[in-house]
């Protein structure tokens, strides 16, 4: 059975992409962003580590560095350091609680008249 022959209009090519082969020269000494990002509801801060191509990202809860990575952290990642940095402060909180409580009271001085 022979096939159809369909004439579909040819489409334009397109030039609002890159090529497959194309490149691209990174410049080491060109400014590179150091404004915080948003990861999903988390802060993330940024930091270009001198003299190399990556990035040092700072992931911050209030004006506390929590964690830090080389790549990009997802919204997970930001999740689970916060917790645990959380639990860390709700913990050492609790000992100096209960140490404080277990100190001694200190007797009052009282002075003489004399």
């Amino acid at each position: 059975m022979p096939r159809p022959k369909l004439n579909a209009p040819q489409e334009p090519p397109r030039r609002d992409t890159i090529g497959l082969r194309s490149t691209f020269h990174y410049d080491p000494m060109a400014p590179r962003a150091t404004t915080p990002v948003m990861v999903g509801k988390y802060v993330v801060g940024r930091r270009p580590l001198h003299g190399s191509v990556h990035t040092l990202y700072m992931i911050m809860d209030g004006s506390a560095v929590v964690a830090t990575s080389i790549s990009r952290p997802d919204a997970y990642d930001c999740e689970t350091a916060i917790t645990k940095h959380r639990r860390k402060q709700t913990a050492s909180l609790s000992d100096k609680t209960i140490a404080k409580a277990k100190r001694k009271p200190r007797t009052l001085r009282v002075r003489e008249a004399a």
